[in-house]
C-alpha cells in the first residue's frame, strides 16, 4: 500500500494496532510496555517503557529496520520522543509540533470556543482550589485517564503539566475521525466505559457504534475545527461528555485509538489503511457504508482486583485473518505477577444492540474479576 510493507508500531500497547496493520496488508513490528503473549507469538516485539527505556529508543527502533513507523496511546504525551524518532523512518501520524499544540488544553479550548463549540472551563490547580464547583485535575502528558483525579481529593502537588477542568455531568463518549489536508471525516461515536469503582477515570473500554443522536453534527464540527486549526493527519479521537445532547470536548487523542479495532469489526474495513492514505497522500477517502444486520462490538479492560499471579491463557482458536476480534486479548505470560489496580487483559464481546453488548461485557468483566481473585498472590 503506497510503498508501505513493514511498519513499526510504538506505544503503551501495540496489539490492536498490529492486528489492524495486518488486516491492511502490512507486516507489523512492535515496541510496547507489555509484549503480551498474543502479540509476541505472531510478530516481533520488544518491550519498551518510554520512561525507563528512553535512552535506547532510537537504537531499539532502528533494529527493526522498518522504513515506516506509527505510534499509539501514551506517545502523544511525549512529543520529545516522537521527535527523536524522525531519523528512524517515515512517520505515519502527527509530528511533534502538532502534538505540542493539540495536547495543550488551553489551545484546544480556545479553538473550539472561537467556533462556538462547547468545551469545559479550565483553571490552573491553584485557582481551581479557590473556585466553586467540581474540578478534575489532569495532565497533558498522560493517557488513559491514569493521572485524572478530583482536585479536592488530590494528595500530591500539581506538576508543571497539570491543569484543572470543570467537571461536566454525563456519560463519556469518544468520536473517531480521519483527517487530511485540513479536513476531517467522522467514522463513528462510541460509549466509553469507566474504570473500576475505586479508579473510575481510568480507561475502561468502548462500545461501538453508540449513536449520540442530535449531537452528531456538533461532534462532526469539532473534528473539522480541530483538523483545520491544528493540522491533524490520519486517525484521531476526541473524548466528550454528553450532557442534555450537548457534546463537551474533554480531550483530543491525535493517533490510532483503542476503538479502531471495534469499528473495523463493525464495518469489515481496515481503517489503518485510511490512516496511511491520509498521512502519505492527503486522501480523506469515503466514509464507511453501513452494513445490514451489523453487530455492535465492545471491549473492556480488566484491572487486577488484588495482587495476583496470572495463571496463563491463550486464544489460539481465534483466527486473526477475520475482522471479528478475539474474546480475550492482551494476555500476559503465565506466572506474571500483576499488582492490584494494574491492567490484566482485555475482554471483547459483540451484541445485537449497544445495550446488549454492554450487558455482556459487564457480566464477563464481573466473572473474570471473580476468577482473578482466586489467583491472589500473597
Amino acid at each position: 500500500m503506497y510503498g508501505v510493507d513493514e511498519v513499526l508500531i510504538i506505544g503503551a500497547t501495540a496489539r490492536a494496532a498490529a492486528f489492524s496493520a495486518y488486516r491492511a496488508g502490512l507486516r507489523p513490528r512492535c515496541m510496547d510496555l507489555f509484549a503480551d503473549t498474543d502479540l509476541a507469538e505472531r510478530w516481533p516485539v520488544a518491550r519498551f517503557d518510554p520512561d525507563r527505556d528512553a535512552d535506547d529508543l532510537e537504537r531499539t527502533a532502528a533494529s527493526f529496520g522498518c522504513p515506516h513507523w506509527l505510534y499509539t496511546g501514551s506517545m502523544e504525551g511525549r512529543p520529545d520522543l516522537v521527535e527523536r524518532l524522525s531519523g528512524v523512518g517515515r512517520r505515519l501520524g502527527n509530528g511533534p509540533e502538532v502534538l505540542r499544540r493539540v495536547r495543550d488544553p488551553w489551545l484546544v479550548s480556545a479553538s473550539l470556543g472561537k467556533a462556538g463549540l462547547p468545551a469545559p472551563e479550565l483553571r490552573i490547580p491553584a485557582e481551581a482550589r479557590k473556585s466553586a464547583g467540581r474540578w478534575l485535575r489532569k495532565s497533558r502528558v498522560s493517557a488513559g485517564g491514569v493521572s485524572v483525579q478530583w482536585e479536592g481529593a488530590a494528595t500530591n502537588d500539581p506538576g508543571p503539566d497539570d491543569y484543572c477542568q470543570r467537571f461536566i455531568e454525563g456519560e463519556t463518549y469518544s468520536a473517531l475521525f480521519v483527517a487530511a489536508a485540513g479536513k476531517s471525516r467522522l467514522i463513528g461515536t462510541a460509549l466509553q466505559l469507566p474504570g473500576p469503582p475505586d479508579t473510575p477515570f481510568l480507561y475502561g473500554g468502548n462500545i461501538a457504534p453508540w449513536p449520540v443522536g442530535g449531537a452528531t453534527e456538533t461532534v462532526r464540527r469539532v473534528g473539522d475545527v480541530l483538523a483545520a486549526d491544528f493540522g491533524l493527519v490520519g486517525l484521531f479521537g476526541v473524548d466528550f461528555i454528553l450532557n442534555d445532547d450537548v457534546p463537551w470536548t474533554i480531550e483530543v487523542n491525535p493517533r490510532y485509538t483503542a476503538s479502531v479495532e471495534l469499528y473495523e469489526a463493525v464495518y469489515q474495513r481496515p481503517f489503518l489503511a485510511d490512516h496511511i492514505r491520509a498521512c502519505l497522500n492527503d486522501e480523506l477517502g469515503m466514509g464507511p457504508r453501513p452494513l445490514h444486520d451489523a453487530w455492535v462490538y465492545g471491549k473492556a479492560v480488566v484491572y487486577a482486583p488484588c495482587r495476583l499471579r496470572f495463571q496463563g491463557e491463550n486464544n489460539h482458536d481465534w483466527q486473526c485473518e477475520d475482522y471479528r476480534p478475539p474474546w480475550v486479548a492482551d494476555l500476559p505470560a503465565a506466572g506474571t505477577v500483576i499488582e492490584a489496580g494494574e491492567p490484566v487483559l482485555t475482554i471483547l464481546r459483540m451484541g445485537r444492540t449497544a445495550q446488549d453488548c454492554r450487558e455482556r461485557l459487564e457480566q464477563s468483566v464481573k466473572l473474570r474479576r471473580e476468577r482473578l481473585e482466586r489467583s491472589r498472590e500473597a
